[in-house]
Formats: structure tokens, sequence, C-alpha cells
């Protein structure tokens, strides 16, 4: 029985083979259950179809009265897992079995100390909607998610971190954020810059060739020795740090495919992506110096590579509680400034997504026509020009022979034409899709990073409401909340940066790239044209 109505802030993209239920931004869900815990509820969409989604995403509507929906419908049930045999991990390397006995001990072991809202009455510890501004993050560009359902709140670390309730935890690394003014906060340069290069993807098998797989060359620039990862690893990196970093905002992975996966252009395709996302990865101050992502790089022995992925695995510096690791400047963050700054970025991020998104749609909308619609056109207006060329140099006499021979050159010059726009798509839209795609997955992580910082000044106002908290424990809590709330800045300035950069570059590239593919038809048709003179 619906308990009320909400309407959707957001776009949520349930987890396949989950009892996730996937939301989009403006739709009225009847909510059947509120009871379910960590920040999530359970309802019905239009359709009839029942899930869970996260109670930040939504907003409550007033009710009209009972609503009439058809009985809840199964989950849809994903067919990765019969075909997907990719993205199976290989049993030499470690099992599927292992990796989630180790992972879920690691969760409970992480969070074990996360204390009960009830004991210390500091309230509901719900997460704030984080603005009215919707993020509609479609299918294709949306972040990775953990596939525990719970992910964005259970495994956030947020309330062991604020209260300082993780104890006793080995800090072996820190990350440092330096205050260049009242307004621009920024993670430490890279001290040592590198890159990583991905090549020679090669198609592999195993069990007497029953099972297949694409194995990608990758070469980092400071030990120049080359690793083999298949799609899965990469897959299982950007888990470990979308876990680890829930504050940075992680570029995503390439989609994943079941058709086609061994075409020669879908494996360069996806090469070209991967690449993208290491060299983000490779830029990033903090993603950059991680262990696991340089363990990801540079381990070539099977037995290392076990030891690694569990001490990964194990890591309990995850989520919030990563921040132990950061030393931010040792000033507090006025509530105004961090309200204004928060707000205008939020208001910024979602101005960016949307725009992006419309350009991708438009990028790919151009994509399709050039290798089909404009070649077919342009094929039609050759085919046209070459026959009537045929039809004169069928005269008897060939009085107009010489005539012929020039109209059936307009023909096949337009024919040359549309294979030019078939191929030209491959060279300016498809890079400049690649980029956009990259960036709206970045896009897609700010409403959880945004929504995180709201819930940490949330209960930092809790905590300096109650009288009863110490005043040294207030001030503790306002401290490791700036520090939160720094790396958030930091981060945005990160991403505003690097954005300027590397689209200033795509869209010089694509300019370019288009500047030559109509030169090239002037130049194919000034020729054509000389024939008449």
């Amino acid at each position: 029985m619906a308990l009320f109505k909400v309407q959707a802030l957001y776009d949520f993209e349930g987890e396949s083979n989950s009892a996730e239920l996937s939301i989009v931004a403006g739709e009225v869900l009847s909510v059947t259950r509120v009871d379910i815990g960590e920040g999530w509820w359970e309802g019905l969409n239009s359709r009839g179809q029942s899930g869970l989604f996260p109670e930040a995403y939504v907003q409550k509507v007033e009710d009209s009265g009972p609503p009439s929906v058809p009985p809840p419908a199964l989950p849809p049930q994903s067919d990765w897992g019969a075909g997907q045999q990719d993205d199976d991990w290989d049993d030499e390397w470690d099992n599927d079995d292992t990796y989630s006995e180790v992972t879920n001990n690691t969760q409970r072991e992480a969070y074990a100390h996360e204390p009960n809202q009830n004991q210390y009455s500091y309230g509901s510890g719900q997460v704030d909607n984080v603005s009215e501004s919707n993020f509609s993050v479609d299918n294709k560009a949306q972040h990775k998610k953990s596939l525990n359902i719970f992910s964005s709140y259970v495994k956030s670390g947020l309330e062991s971190y604020i209260f300082g309730t993780l104890k006793d935890i080995p800090l072996h690394t820190k990350v440092r954020i330096f205050r260049e003014n009242d307004n621009v906060f920024r993670w430490e340069l890279i001290s040592e810059p590198y890159t990583v290069q991905v090549t020679s993807p090669k198609k592999a098998s195993k069990m007497g060739g029953l099972k297949s797989f694409i194995a990608y060359q990758l070469t980092p620039s400071f030990t120049g020795i080359e690793v083999s990862r298949r799609y899965k690893h990469f897959d299982w990196l950007h888990n470990r740090l979308s876990e680890k970093f829930n504050i940075v905002a992680l570029p995503p992975l390439p989609d994943k495919q079941i058709s086609g996966r061994y075409e020669e252009h879908f494996i360069e395709h996806r090469r070209v992506q991967l690449q993208e996302f290491v060299n983000y990865v490779c830029r990033h101050p903090v993603l950059s110096t991680c262990d696991v992502w340089r363990h990801f790089l540079t381990c070539t022995n099977d037995k290392q590579w076990k030891e690694g992925k569990r001490k990964a695995e194990r890591d309990q510096l995850v989520g919030a509680n990563f921040c132990l690791c950061v030393e931010a400047p040792d000033k507090d963050l006025l509530a105004s400034t961090i309200e204004s700054k928060i707000d205008s970025s939020i208001s910024y991020i979602n101005q960016v997504d949307q725009c992006m998104k419309a350009l991708m749609q438009t990028a790919t909308d151009q994509q399709k026509k050039c290798e089909n619609l404009y070649k077919r056109e342009h094929t039609k207006i050759g085919e046209s020009f070459f026959s009537l060329g045929v039809a004169f140099e069928s005269r008897e006499g060939g009085l107009f022979s010489d005539l012929a021979t020039d109209i059936k050159k307009i023909g096949t010059t337009y024919i040359e034409i549309a294979k030019l726009c078939e191929d030209q798509a491959k060279i300016d839209w498809q890079p400049l899709t690649d980029k956009l795609y990259l960036y709206r997955g970045i896009t897609s992580s700010y409403p959880d990073i945004f929504s995180m910082q709201k819930h940490a000044e949330q209960k930092k106002k809790e905590c300096e409401r109650n009288s009863q908290i110490p005043l040294v424990q207030i001030t503790e809590v306002r401290k490791r909340t700036d520090v939160l709330t720094y790396s958030v800045f930091a981060e945005l300035d990160h991403f505003q940066n690097e954005m300027n950069t590397e689209f200033k570059s795509a869209m010089k590239s694509f300019l370019q790239e288009q500047v030559n593919y109509y030169q090239n038809i002037v130049s194919r048709l000034e020729d054509t044209l000389r024939r008449f003179e």
C-alpha cells in the first residue's frame, strides 16, 4: 500500500540484477516502504515496477489520493552473466567467490564502528536534498556504482569519519590541499608527472579455446614495462577507486557490450576510451598516486597481484575515511562561504551536465547521419549524375562523348564525397562524443559528492546544538567536516581546470578536422569543375 508520493529530483540508474529501481528526474513515484534503512526507500513507478531508490534523490509531493497502479513487476533481469565471457575473473588470478567474501569482510571491519544514530541523538541521519536542480544522467555516462545496493550510504563511512570512531588506522600517505585565496583550494600538484599508453589489444583464449577475451597492453612512462590487462581488470579497479575515493569525481569506463565484442572497430574504439580514462587518472593528483592504481600499472607477477588485490580490498581508509589522509589548511571555513560556494557549484555543474548531454546527443546524431543519411544522399546524387552521363554516352555517333565523360565525373566525385562523409564521422564526431562521454560520467558523480558534504554539515550543526557533547569533541567534528569540505572544493577546482584544458584541445581538434573535411570536398569539386573549362 502506498504511503505517499514523491517526485524524483535526479536520474538514478538501478544496478542490474538487484532490487534497485531506475528513476528519471521529474517522474512521480508511490512510496510503499520507508523502513529499509541507510537512506533508501521502496516504491512503485507509473509502470508498476517496484524497487529501491535513494531517499535523497526524491522529494515529497502533495498526495491527491490513493494511487491506481498495476501489480508490481519483477525487476528486469540482466543478460550480462549469460554471455559476458570477457568479464569473469581469471581462475589463475583470483576467484569471484573469494573476492566477494574478502570485500564483505572488509566492509564489516571498516564500518563496524559506525555509530548508531540513536546513541548520540544527533538526528535522523537523512541526507539533505542537494538542490532543486536536476542532475539528469543518462545510462551511457553514468558513474559506475558498487554492486552493494546500499553503497552510497553504508560505504560512505561518513559518520565514522565525522565522529572519529575509526581508530588506530596507519596512515601511509598524506594528500595535501593548498589554499591560494579565499575562493581557490587545490590539491597538491603531482611531483613527478607521467603517462601511460594503452596499446596492442589482442584476442586471447584459455581453457582450450572455450573462453576468449581481449587483453590490452599498458606501458607506464616511469617503468617502461608493459603489463597486460583485460576489461574486467579495469572494472575491478574502477570499483576499488570509486569505493575508496567517493569525494573524487571518477571518470567512467567504456560501456559493457555483449555482441560484437571481437569486432576490430569495437576493440579499437574501446582502447581509445580506456586511454581517455587512463589519461584522466594519470593527471589527477590523488588518483595518480594511490597504491591500488600503481599496483594495477606495475604488477606483473600473479602471486603479487593477488596479494595487492586483497590488500586493496581490505583497505579501511575508504569513503569519507579517506579524508583522514588529507592535510587541509588549518583555518575554519565560514558557513556563509561554504553554503554560497556549494550552491553556486551545484548550479554550475548542473548547467554543464545538461549542456554536455545536449551536445553529446547532437554529436551522436551527426555521427549516425554521416554514416548513413548523408552518405546515402551524396551517393544518390552521384548515381543520378553518373546515369545522365551514361545516357549521353549512348547517343549514336558519340556526339556527346566528352560531355558524357565529364558528367560521369561529377557522379563519381559525389560518390567519393559520400565515402569521405562516412569516414569523417570517426575522425571528428566520434572523438568529440568520447570526450563528452568522459566528462558527463564525471559530472554524474557530483550529486553524491554534494549530498555527502551537505550531510556532513548537517551532522556538524546537530552536534553544535547538542549541549551534552563536550566542546573538544565539537571542535574535532568541525575540523573533520572542514577537511571534507576542503576536499570537495579541491576536487571541483581540479575538475574545472581539467575540463578547460581538455575541451579547448578537443574543440580545436574537432574544428581542424571539420576544416580538413570541407577543404577536401571543395578541392574535389574544383577539380571536377575544371573539366568544364
